[in-house]
């Protein structure tokens, strides 16, 4: 929703600016990774100029509520302590196939559904925009070990739905057959304790250590097109990561990172 800006009164349009979308952020409505539209664009639904907008976008900054990152965009900021683990935007069936390690998809659900409002948001569709809905199961050496949840903006790819996931896979679909051009992601990896439905989903008791992935994607012209959960069983993976120290108190870079069986 666009604020109403009061442009004769005594509180300068930065401020007010600054003031909505803090309220956004703090009210839940932009979740955490969210993407805000571009200065221009938002300058231009505010009918303010963009000098404004960045002002109020760099008070926001410095208060560690939103992110610049560079020709990417601007995001609302992780309450949490993250960090990056990998450059590569490689899927975990992938990953997988690269390691020559068979595996099995077991398809539960596929459907067209009306997105939760947290889903909504970090896709940046309006609530009433069809979402694809995909719910598989990853067996490997016959048991179960990893539960996805992706979901997918239902318009950039009519009729998905129709293929066959046991066999085909997503990123593969929506490059291939719909020749998107999926650039950027971002992952945030959390342990957790196993829920009732994740329990019973991957062969594991409700309360046992599991590894969880949100994943984040973008096309090439900035908008996001999926957005995924994953959890794997932590007994049988770990994350690893290789990195490099170029100098005495430079920061590390992370050169490469998998999900790989132990």
């Amino acid at each position: 929703m666009i604020p109403n800006l009061e442009r004769t009164g005594p509180i300068p349009i930065y401020k007010q600016i600054e003031d909505w979308m803090r309220e956004q952020i703090l009210s839940g409505k932009w979740v955490e990774h969210f993407k805000l539209m571009s200065e221009i664009d938002l300058a231009q639904q505010l009918d303010v100029n963009r000098g404004t907008v960045r002002k109020a976008t760099d008070t926001l900054i410095h208060e560690g509520l939103l992110v610049r990152i560079h020709g990417r965009g601007t995001f609302v900021s992780s309450r949490t302590l993250e960090q990056p683990l990998a450059e590569r935007l490689m899927t975990f069936s992938e990953d997988l196939i690269s390691k020559s390690i068979p595996f099995r998809t077991i398809v539960i659900e596929k459907s067209i559904i009306q997105p939760p409002p947290r889903i909504a948001s970090l896709l940046s569709v309006a609530p009433e925009t069809p979402v694809f809905f995909l719910r598989r199961l990853r067996e490997l050496e016959d048991e179960t070990h990893v539960l996805i949840h992706n979901y997918v903006v239902y318009p950039r790819c009519p009729g998905v739905e129709d293929f066959d996931f046991t066999q085909q896979r997503l990123f593969e679909i929506l490059e291939g057959r719909y020749n998107l051009q999926l650039d950027w992601g971002r992952r945030d990896f959390e342990a957790q304790a196993a829920n009732d439905e994740v329990a019973q989903q991957i062969s594991v008791m409700p309360g046992t250590p599991v590894m969880y992935m949100q994943q984040l994607v973008y096309l090439a012209d900035g908008s996001p097109i999926e957005t995924s959960e994953m959890w794997i069983a932590g007994s049988r993976f770990r994350l690893s990561s290789i990195v490099k120290r170029d100098g005495l108190g430079k920061s590390a870079s992370s050169l490469h990172s998998y999900v790989s069986p132990s």
